[in-house]
């Protein structure tokens, strides 16, 4: 398992690479597919997890891509506001199942 996270680690890196060096061919250094700046958020509660959630699953509709988080394809939005099947299986991550 370690040898295969570890594989899979660098060849996602190698296509990010590949597909960077891509954009910045078609679209010029100039511009960045990726936001320059990023940092991590612990998510310690039910409540922190929902607030994650709710954001990222706005960004297509903030984009102006979808006028609903469910209508974005590649959204988990269908799972964890209606309960239907996003063709992966999703689960709550471990102590953050329920509110108590």
């Amino acid at each position: 398992m370690h040898e295969w996270k570890r594989t899979s680690s660098l060849n996602t890196r190698k296509w990010y690479r590949e597909q960077a060096d891509h954009y910045a061919a078609r679209f010029g250094e100039g511009d960045r597919f990726w936001q320059p700046k990023y940092y991590a958020v612990e998510i310690y509660s039910r409540q922190k997890l929902e607030e994650k959630l709710v954001y990222m699953h706005q960004n297509p509709v903030r984009a102006g891509l979808v006028e609903h988080p469910t209508q974005w394809l590649w959204s988990s939005a269908r799972w964890y506001l209606e309960g239907r099947s996003v063709g992966l299986p999703i689960r709550w991550p471990p102590g953050l199942e329920s509110d108590g």
